[in-house]
């Protein structure tokens, strides 16, 4: 490949986004077997490759794909790709060659796992990016792990990690900035951020200082909301501080949104003790007793 071609391939990389809209074209086998070939050859931990990826196609499998994770534009992709990380394989393999396995029982193990499913998912993004093949990541599959192993068939010692929706598409992305270089690439040691660097990176430059504004009832009701959650997860003098804010700006900023609403920590935590009993139900022993 020349240099021009890289260069190329390296801009559609650079402005790669999430497709959520999908047209009724299917992916042509040749291009499909080139974005599962480029994954197959992804980095992988002592090369053992503990992923498998399960492809579902079939019409009524991604309608109910759809339903059980609620959002409406799984049903819409061609092709979607669960990636699992499998210790079952690997827990087989050393059953037929008589060797020693304790994989499960590392919690060190289980991240280098996670990191090879995602070298393997990224990989196949890629890829796609590159064959013109529009793709979104799922990664609330966690919320659906029971739901999952019975209707993936999935054997002990397996985990449904994320789904790669693929397809093509006519979606033109929401147009997101990404927070600059200096932010994310830190040079022989991390540098931690003043508080002009947050106003002036995060809040001002990649989010444009977005506020959604509120008032009357409705502010009352996420006034009501934060002060619950800020109470919970910070304690009452940062729930002061919160609700301050709020109040000053006549609505909830970016921040707010994010880490108080749309990822309520609450909710979100209220996760744990499904997601703990699945991992041991399934004969990963590492969790805390």
């Amino acid at each position: 490949m020349n240099i021009e071609a890289r260069r190329e391939a390296l801009d559609v990389l650079k402005n790669r986004h999430s497709h959520r809209v999908f047209i009724d074209k299917p992916i042509e086998k040749e291009v499909l077997d080139e974005i599962l070939e480029v994954g197959l050859h992804a980095a992988a931990g002592g090369n053992l490759q503990p992923i498998s990826v399960i492809m579902i196609r079939e019409p009524e499998r991604k309608k109910y794909l759809r339903e059980l994770l609620g959002a409406g534009f799984i049903e819409k992709a061609d092709t979607l790709l669960i990636f699992v990380l499998d210790y079952y394989r690997l827990k087989r393999w050393t059953e037929v060659q008589k060797a020693p396995f304790g994989r499960q029982q590392a919690f060190r193990d289980f991240i280098i796992g996670l990191e090879d499913v995602m070298c393997m998912a990224q990989s196949m993004e890629c890829a796609a990016n590159l064959l013109g093949v529009g793709n979104v990541y799922i990664g609330g599959v966690n919320r659906a792990y029971d739901e999952l192993k019975e209707y993936l068939d999935l054997p002990a010692l397996t985990i449904p990690i994320l789904m790669t929706c693929l397809g093509y598409s006519t979606d033109k992305g929401m147009g997101r900035k990404k927070l600059a270089r200096e932010y994310l690439v830190h040079e022989e040691k991390y540098k931690r951020m003043s508080d002009e660097d947050v106003l002036s990176g995060i809040v001002n430059d990649k989010y444009d200082n977005w506020i959604q504004p509120l008032e009357g009832e409705v502010l009352e009701k996420y006034i009501t909301h934060f002060t619950e959650v800020t109470d919970t997860v910070n304690g009452p003098e940062w729930t002061k501080e919160v609700i301050a804010k709020i109040k000053e700006q006549g609505g909830i900023n970016r921040a707010q949104y994010r880490f108080g609403w749309h990822y309520n920590p609450l909710r979100q935590r209220s996760y744990n003790e499904k997601i703990f009993a699945f991992l041991e139900k399934q004969g990963f022993e590492f969790l805390p007793k």
